[in-house]
């Protein structure tokens, strides 16, 4: 992963918080980057790419849901 792919992923959960009807913190969004930057890493071992995670679902949002999620329950 180079840094143009670590910009889209930036771009793309920029959008996606943008998107959300519960505004992410920016440390949600740092977290929300991570988690799909690790998720597409693991994905790649699989030949699976960013293009195959935006045909099925919105990952970026999902991401920032799920640290939602988690710093809610805490």
């Amino acid at each position: 992963m180079d840094q143009y792919d670590l910009n889209d992923i930036a771009r793309r959960i920029a959008s996606a918080a943008a998107r959300s009807a519960q505004r992410p913190t920016a440390a949600q969004k740092a977290d929300a980057a991570s988690v799909l930057r690790d998720m597409i890493q693991a994905a790649a071992s699989h030949g699976v790419t960013m293009a195959d995670f935006d045909d099925v679902a919105d990952f970026p949002g999902l991401a920032i849901q799920l640290v939602q999620s988690r710093d809610e329950s805490r």
